[in-house]
């Protein structure tokens, strides 16, 4: 529950300790939070208050204040942004808070506020806090980018081919034959013990051949089939017996007494439908791979089947699982431009991203890139902008930009892809949707440029 007293928001009592007197002037986040537009992002914030769903509505200037605290503090939890806002001074001052005052606020309120908010007022925000970083920058940087690609992880385990087969089995039967088949008047066979002792039995084996691989993966196969085919007749059955009513038992005259499914039992029934048609694509791409047959868009990850395996090459790395995106460098900004699940082609992804800061009225007048870039050579020509595209082989005459100012923008592209890895988004996005992990970088982009940039 959301406790928070209006007028300490907007007046000061007579005995109340002011907030501005008691933080320093000087103090580096102070300094910051005064230079951010409020009544901008205050408008924003309202926008997630257009659901009617949400009955519990907290001041839309101290949540947007929360939003911006939790950008700025790093990579933490929503339960340490609550108590922040409990014993912190500073983040209460972020909140628009004048004076010090008692107030409370529970860590789901700021979950909720973040879903209502949604992914594209987020990146409203973004570009707000992005065009203000670079507009702060010296006049020798501006014009001058340096670009790289980089992948955000994904919270999931390294798939295998047995792996994936044997979560998606788990699944129908524990979440869609047992809990529903006796519902439906139906009895079904699922040998979940043979099936999870055949793979256990392989997974505990260090060396395997490829005679061994085949034969689990065929047991596997017959296993899946078995159980899509019977969690198919619970979907059907379900959906049959339920449709749009629901039975809730008789009245006083013997009457049957029927209600509308509600909407939650509606949401449930479309996502197990959702689930059961990723199993069905999983087996069919499983079977393909298992004949020798190309498979284009491969499933990685049931739970999370966007998720696309990315080949960088890397000596520690080769592939990584998650999101693709390009970060440009200009100054000490850093401006975040395309993400994909897909593997894009670095060139592609700069000439979106040079695209994008030009709609955005940046001015670009210089490119730095690495070997991977080098095939949009002849668009920075058409676009007068100079070439500092590192090239393959030998240069037939000097480069137009000198080898010190090359390296020293290249290590500063480098710098901040670890520092936005490692101090704003620790280890790997845990959200649990796609949607999730875009707002998780859009919310690192911006604790970058309040940090780095301001």
């Amino acid at each position: 529950m959301h406790k928070v007293s209006p007028q300490s928001l907007i007046s000061q009592s007579l005995f109340g300790t002011s907030l501005e007197k008691l933080i320093p002037e000087d103090h580096p986040k102070k300094i910051i939070l005064d230079k951010l537009p409020w009544d901008e992002l205050v408008k924003i914030s309202r926008k997630a208050y257009k659901s009617d769903y949400w009955k519990d509505k907290p001041n839309a200037r101290v949540m947007i204040g929360l939003f911006v605290w939790q950008c700025i503090s790093g990579d933490k939890t929503y339960r340490e942004i609550a108590d922040d806002f409990n014993l912190n001074n500073l983040c209460a001052y972020a909140c628009g808070f004048k004076e010090i005052d008692r107030r409370s606020i529970n860590h789901t309120t700021l979950i909720k506020f973040e879903e209502h908010l949604g992914e594209d007022n987020i990146l409203a925000i973004k570009d707000i806090i992005e065009k203000i970083a670079v507009s702060n920058q010296p006049p020798n940087s501006k014009g001058r980018y340096s670009g790289d690609t980089t992948v955000f992880e994904s919270n999931v385990t390294f798939p295998t081919d047995t792996k994936i087969m044997e979560s998606v089995r788990l699944f129908l039967v524990n979440d869609i034959i047992k809990p529903y088949q006796e519902q439906v008047n139906q009895k079904h066979r699922t040998y979940t013990i043979v099936a999870k002792k055949e793979y256990l039995d392989f997974a505990r084996k260090r060396i395997t051949s490829k005679k061994q691989i085949n034969k689990i993966k065929k047991k596997q196969l017959q296993f899946l089939r078995r159980n899509i085919a019977q969690a198919e007749q619970v979907i059907a059955a379900l959906e049959i017996k339920s449709g749009n009513l629901k039975g809730v038992g008789k009245n006083l005259f013997g009457e049957q007494i029927i209600e509308l499914v509600s909407k939650a039992d509606k949401k449930a029934f479309k996502k197990l439908k959702t689930k059961l048609e990723t199993a069905k694509q999983i087996y069919s791409q499983q079977m393909d791979w298992y004949k020798d047959k190309k498979i284009e868009n491969r499933i990685v990850s049931f739970h999370r089947p966007n998720i696309r395996p990315i080949f960088r090459g890397k000596a520690q790395k080769k592939t990584e699982f998650g999101v693709k995106a390009f970060l440009s460098v200009v100054g000490k900004a850093l401006v975040l431009s395309k993400t994909s699940y897909e593997n894009f082609y670095d060139g592609k992804g700069f000439k979106s991203a040079i695209s994008d800061m030009r709609n955005k009225k940046y001015s670009v007048k210089e490119v730095i890139g690495d070997k991977g870039n080098g095939g949009m050579c002849k668009f920075l020509k058409e676009n007068n902008i100079t070439d500092g595209i590192e090239k393959r082989g030998k240069r037939k005459k000097d480069p137009p930009i000198p080898k010190k100012r090359f390296s020293r923008a290249r290590n500063r592209m480098e710098g901040a892809n670890g520092i936005i890895k490692n101090v704003f988004i620790k280890d790997r996005l845990r959200a649990k949707t796609d949607e999730g992990d875009i707002r998780k970088i859009a919310k690192a982009a911006i604790g970058y440029n309040l940090r780095y940039a301001f």
